[in-house]
């Protein structure tokens, strides 16, 4: 009988890689980061009590100050209470959006990996057909058959992500399900949905949450690209990317519409990736670990 460690226990390559990315310096300063960039968009009724959408025409354009802290905009808006808002809207279209890719992605990818056949070439053909086109295009032709909206702009960002997640789930299922633990799953009599979920799965996570990680951040750049050009928070709504993009207009008399929402996606995107690094580091030495064992 073959002993199964699992992934609970102190000495389990998982808690081995969790301990190691809680002690990476990099993993520390992005995880702080991006706790403070959530905490801050989340509770904003902390900090403000103004309306984001509350204008005040006199109040037009005005500088940073201790009441406006950072500044207002060409309709006397609360440049501050915006950005606030506006960070959990973006945060939440990047983790959306990743999440549908993943979750598409990822069966896909097992499906195709597993049962091959003409299955798997047709998912495969299909995937080589999306990744020719740079992730920010294909979101951009999918929100143009679907339409502008917050909505459609995550499901467009989640499927841009799919031929990513597919690629490298199919990849890691066709290494792995000639494996003798497989083969034993099989001759036992598991079913194909249970191999696939309890042993294939499993062992594709490490790599699968690189990829999920640094997804993330990719994911709210898109969002706040499709933003920026219009294409998913409709105004008067706060969105980082919206805010940049009316920000433009103003950018040499009121260069704090641009350079704080500019300043919240650079720091979201720094933390996510500092993160990530973190993960991939993390996920190599646990894979050269278990490999010398």
């Amino acid at each position: 009988m073959i002993a199964k460690l699992s992934p609970f226990q102190a000495n389990s390559p998982g808690w081995r890689m969790i301990r190691q990315i809680l002690r990476n310096r990099s993993a520390q300063i992005g995880g702080i980061l991006l706790l403070l960039l959530i905490f801050a968009s989340y509770a904003a009724p902390l900090f403000t009590d103004t309306d984001p959408n509350k204008t005040a025409p006199p109040l037009a354009l005005k500088a940073p100050s201790l009441d406006h802290p950072m500044g207002t905009d060409a309709i006397g808006r609360d440049n501050f209470t915006r950005f606030l808002y506006g960070g959990q809207l973006s945060l939440r279209i990047g983790l959306v959006g990743i999440t549908i890719g993943a979750i598409i992605g990822i069966t896909l990818g097992l499906i195709s990996g597993y049962f091959g056949g003409w299955l798997d070439s047709l998912l495969s053909w299909v995937t080589d057909v999306l990744m020719s086109f740079p992730d920010i295009l294909l979101a951009l032709a999918i929100i143009a058959i679907l339409g502008p909206g917050i909505s459609n702009a995550m499901l467009a960002i989640g499927i841009s992500f799919v031929p990513s997640f597919m690629r490298l789930t199919r990849g890691s299922v066709l290494s792995l399900r000639e494996m003798t633990y497989i083969e034993a799953a099989r001759a036992l009599g598991s079913s194909d949905a249970r191999i696939l979920i309890s042993h294939i799965l499993p062992n594709s996570v490490r790599t699968l949450l690189v990829l999920l990680t640094l997804g993330i951040g990719s994911s709210i750049l898109a969002g706040a690209a499709l933003n920026f050009l219009g294409l998913g928070a409709e105004p008067p709504t706060a969105e980082w990317g919206a805010m940049l993009n009316a920000g433009m207009k103003y950018v040499r008399q009121a260069w704090w519409l641009t350079v704080f929402p500019g300043a919240g996606i650079f720091l979201a995107v720094l933390s996510i990736n500092l993160i990530g690094d973190a993960v991939s580091d993390a996920v190599a030495g646990t894979v050269v670990s278990v490999e010398k064992k």
